[in-house]
């Protein structure tokens, strides 16, 4: 039997890692994996402790950002690119940390205002741990998705506040003019897209049949954000962080579901436009993005808007109708465009 490549016989006089030396290189080799562990365990640790009264009734949406996590250590470990201890810690981790937040948290509540400049300023921080993650694996990854990446992301997240389905006005400290949305959301765009792109590059490296398909390689991002946005959303929501329509009825913990269509419908077809030049400039999963190559993707970024927005209007009517709340702001936005006119 084939040995698995991390555990192959080391030749004679070769260094083994300490649990602190491997555990540390692991987590800084798959950081943007690892972050929705650790994205899982501080929102659910918010979620039960830093809110007054307690919202223990958003505490399962842990399971969404800890099932990407397990699935991508699983996939690592099956294809021989991690070690048995490696999968066991991750599991245990998975499993054991959220268990011990939710039975043994300390209550803190914090003030509503600081619940919102918390949320606001951490988007910052986790940009700035990524950016210098993506630096030191692969500089140009950074332009990759905080360039061309969060120019996408701006587009849409002023859509969504100029089609008039939510607004952002109540986060204040980086709302900077002309924009209409908070410069710490559009930078999240660049973070759970960068996350969410590194997990799915993972997964075509070691799953053929996703490997084959840019269609489904982008239904994989599309997934693996809306799994982190599952638990994200509804915080950002009793916060306030963001204030829907009061037309669209809350779905989810006072989400309205058209949030989680638009997050398919955005992330997908961006996927698709970037594996699709992947595919056509031969760029292996991970490699290194020229300048040529960002360009290209920057030049398709108009499609994968235009992709966006179709899919969103088809999906839309499909589960609200023409009579939906959806359909009903987009006529009233339509009807507002053609008075100015």
């Amino acid at each position: 039997m084939q040995p698995r490549s991390s555990e192959t016989t080391l030749p004679p006089g070769a260094v083994v890692d300490g649990p602190l030396t491997a555990a540390r290189k692991e987590l800084w080799s798959q950081l943007p994996a690892w972050m929705f562990f650790i994205y899982g365990v501080l929102l659910l640790n918010t979620e039960l402790t830093n809110f007054s009264p307690a919202r223990g009734d958003l505490a399962h949406t842990v399971v969404f950002p800890l099932s990407a996590f397990a699935l991508y250590q699983v996939v690592r470990f099956t294809s021989g690119h991690a070690t048995r201890r490696t999968l066991m810690t991750s599991l245990v981790l998975a499993l054991g940390f959220p268990t011990v937040v939710f039975f043994w948290h300390t209550p803190s509540p914090l003030a509503h205002d600081t619940l919102l400049r918390i949320y606001e300023w951490s988007n910052f921080a986790w940009a700035a741990l990524l950016i210098w993650h993506l630096w030191a694996h692969d500089s140009t990854h950074v332009a990759l998705f905080f360039g061309v990446g969060l120019f996408y992301g701006a587009v849409l997240e002023k859509g969504g506040i100029l089609l008039g389905f939510f607004h952002e006005t109540n986060l204040t400290d980086t709302m900077v003019r002309p924009f209409v949305a908070p410069v710490a959301t559009m930078i999240g765009w660049s973070v759970v897209l960068a996350m969410a792109t590194f997990v799915t590059w993972g997964l075509r490296k070691r799953v053929s049949w996703l490997r084959r398909s840019a269609l489904l390689s982008a239904l994989a991002v599309g997934t693996l954000a809306t799994l982190l946005d599952l638990q994200i959303d509804p915080i950002a929501t009793a916060v306030g962080c963001w204030v829907w329509h009061e037309t669209l009825p809350g779905w989810f913990h006072g989400v309205p579901q058209v949030n989680f269509i638009a997050w398919m419908c955005a992330l997908v077809p961006f996927g698709y436009v970037m594996f699709r030049v992947q595919e056509l400039r031969g760029l292996d999963d991970g490699a290194r993005w020229a300048r040529r190559d960002l360009l290209s993707l920057l030049a398709w970024t108009p499609a994968g808007l235009l992709l966006a927005a179709l899919a969103f209007i088809g999906v839309t009517l499909g589960f609200e109708g023409v009579q939906g709340p959806s359909w009903t702001l987009l006529n009233h936005f339509t009807a507002r465009v053609l008075a100015a006119l």
